[in-house]
């Protein structure tokens, strides 16, 4: 070949087409060390190594390390660091348990379903039964990216693909409802806790930056004190580095005193302290859980100076969800403590100091010092940024002591018994966003298309209102009130019920049973017979209709408990129940409001006029007749033929 020489090379320009090299680009995720390793990038920006080197059965290492990196990988399941980790942790176990087996399997064809059997059983012996179904879920979900299937047993792939093996009894395993929202009192306590903890973190870095102010442009107007207190904070502020610690008094003299030299690095910067009263803030006021509050961008904007747009990254949805742009009140300096976007702005301004040094990503950035300990990549990034760290970039799970925060601040949580000892609140961000969506619901009136602001209308359902004993309570005060408007208009029926003694007096004189009805003998009759009926009752005159200036019925069946024409008897009474069971499905899918619009008149009819009228005897037994559905299409009225 002959040796390429300059001219002959492709140049780039402007109206050249750039070169590229041959085939399709794919990263290099997996290589070969001392055992295989993956190299992670996750959607979050968040990046991990992770090798099989330590690991034992290394027969198994090649294959199952492919199948990692297809799991984390651009297509895979796993798009977040946390995720990642979390599911690596199960796969360690898994290969650790296999080791201390007398005989391991050798290869991946080694691996039987007995050792999978095996190994939920020895880890139901430590943890629930819930932590086991969903460690088996991330053991499934590593085998099925093995490639080619050839190299598992045919009863493990038969294993991996039957539908619900894991899930199956999930709901029996789960079945306890998970812990509701928090009262009125309860979340008041929380917010004003947190809302008084936020104030005085303002208060402490403002007054440090006024002090450092006024010694840059009337250093004249401190004293000596001040002055030397000023530059040292403006020093800190412009390096970001903090003075070392002293040395503590008392027995541990010979002991550096980080205390106190968090407390200097407070005046300037956040600090760990600082953050669960921010975080507490940023849940309630917003209504997001805290994974979405941790992950928030520094990149926003101000709009019109009332509203902020934030950048947020939101877990658990599809690939072209995850981030979204959100609109949040800002408010004015004095609310700034009362509406999302005045959190948002305050956490912003109280952590920019110390993110010119973490080069953070997002909003939040705290000093933690450079010289505690922790894994290597948190040891890493705090001394290259002088103690600066965003405090969720390299691990979205930072634990929160928030025992200490309650203990300190006395929230107690709300007594069965007005006698009993209160107990300590349990502070849970779950909870708090629950109880927060709580109040956005009661706030625009149980409708939940505009309540739904975090999760789609039937996730909040389901998940956050469902069975909130608050959100219940406040349900039925509110559908009472209503119903006590649209009562006057229910005594308004005149409808005519065949209850038990009237049946027997129609049975055994039917012209003086249908003169107290007024109706005829034969009509009565009829209708006994069911000859008449409609959806739920007898029509004594289709064709003379009130609802239709006296023509040819034609309107909803639904109102016929309204009309003059309906008669209601006992074997009416199965149809009624699935009425009732589809009007209970209706308040659960309409707002309250619109609820009572439609249907709340048939509601009272059925449950205070008609039901009363028999035995509960007769009731049990129709209840236990009701049809499970109904002729719906048949509630709008009659349709002409086409």
């Amino acid at each position: 070949m002959l040796p390429e020489i300059p001219s002959q090379r492709r140049r780039t320009g402007r109206g050249r087409v750039s070169p590229q090299p041959e085939g399709f680009y794919a990263p290099e995720a997996l290589r070969e060390e001392a055992g295989p390793v993956v190299e992670f990038f996750g959607e979050d920006g968040r990046r991990a190594t992770y090798s099989f080197a330590e690991l034992p059965c290394p027969g198994l290492h090649t294959d199952l390390a492919a199948a990692w990196a297809r799991r984390t990988g651009a297509t895979g399941q796993l798009r977040f660091r946390a995720a990642a980790d979390h599911s690596w942790a199960v796969n360690v176990r898994l290969m650790r348990w296999l080791g201390e087996l007398r005989r391991p399997p050798r290869t991946l064809r080694g691996l039987t379903l007995s050792h999978l059997r095996r190994f939920d059983q020895h880890r139901r012996m430590t943890v629930q039964a819930t932590t086991v179904l969903l460690e088996m879920a991330q053991i499934r979900g590593l085998l099925k990216e093995v490639q080619p299937t050839g190299l598992l047993r045919e009863e493990v792939r038969e294993y991996l693909d039957r539908p619900g093996q894991l899930y199956g009894r999930w709901r029996e395993v789960h079945s306890k409802e998970p812990p509701p929202g928090y009262s009125d009192r309860e979340f008041a306590a929380i917010m004003a806790a947190a809302r008084k903890d936020v104030v005085a973190i303002r208060q402490r870095l403002r007054a440090s930056r006024t002090l450092i102010e006024r010694f840059e442009t009337a250093p004249h107007t401190l004293s000596e004190d001040e002055r030397a207190r000023a530059e040292k904070l403006a020093r800190m502020l412009q390096t970001g580095e903090v003075p070392p610690p002293p040395r503590a008094k008392g027995f541990a003299g010979s002991l550096p005193d980080l205390a106190a030299q968090r407390d200097c690095a407070g005046q300037v910067f956040l600090t760990t302290q600082d953050l669960p009263a921010l975080m507490v803030m940023g849940v309630g006021l917003s209504g997001r859980n805290g994974e979405t509050i941790k992950e928030l961008s520094a990149d926003f904007r101000v709009l019109d100076g009332r509203a902020v747009a934030v950048n947020l990254l939101k877990r658990r949805r599809n690939k072209a969800r995850t981030r979204e742009t959100i609109h949040w009140e800002a408010g004015s300096e004095s609310s700034r403590l009362h509406t999302p976007g005045g959190w948002f702005l305050l956490l912003n301004e109280l952590a920019e100091s110390s993110r010119v040094f973490s080069r953070s990503e997002r909003v939040w950035s705290i000093w933690t010092g450079d010289t505690a300990g922790g894994p290597e990549d948190f040891k890493a990034a705090r001394s290259a940024a002088k103690g600066h760290i965003d405090p969720f970039g390299l691990k979205l799970g930072r634990q929160f002591e928030w025992n200490k925060w309650v203990a300190r601040h006395g929230l107690t949580a709300d007594a069965a018994d007005e006698a009993a000892t209160p107990e300590p609140l349990v502070l849970t961000m779950n909870r708090l966003k629950k109880t927060a969506e709580v109040r956005t619901t009661r706030a625009v009136g149980g409708h939940l298309p505009s309540a739904s602001r975090t999760n789609t209308p039937d996730v909040s359902f389901l998940h956050y209102l469902r069975n909130d004993p608050t959100i219940r309570d406040w349900a039925e005060q509110i559908l009472t009130e209503a119903l006590e408007d649209t009562e006057a208009s229910a005594r308004a029926f005149r409808g005519r019920i065949l209850d038990e003694q009237m049946t027997k007096e129609a049975e055994r004189d039917p012209a003086a049973a249908a003169g107290k009805l007024d109706t005829t003998a034969d009509k009565l009759t009829a209708a006994m017979g069911g000859e008449l009926d409609t959806l739920v009752a007898s029509c004594l005159d289709f064709e003379h209709s009130p609802q239709n200036d006296g023509g040819l019925c034609n309107v909803s069946f639904l109102t016929c408990l309204r009309c003059p024409n309906a008669l209601v008897a006992e074997h009416h009474l199965p149809k009624l129940f699935a009425l009732l069971r589809w009007l209970q499905d209706e308040l659960d899918a309409r707002g309250v409001d619109d609820w009572i619009a439609r249907h709340g008149i048939t509601w009272l009819i059925i449950t205070r006029l008609i039901l009363p009228k028999f035995t509960q005897a007769q009731q049990e037994q129709a209840r236990a007749k009701a049809p499970k559905d109904l002729p719906l299409h048949l509630l709008d009225g009659l349709k002409e033929p086409l």
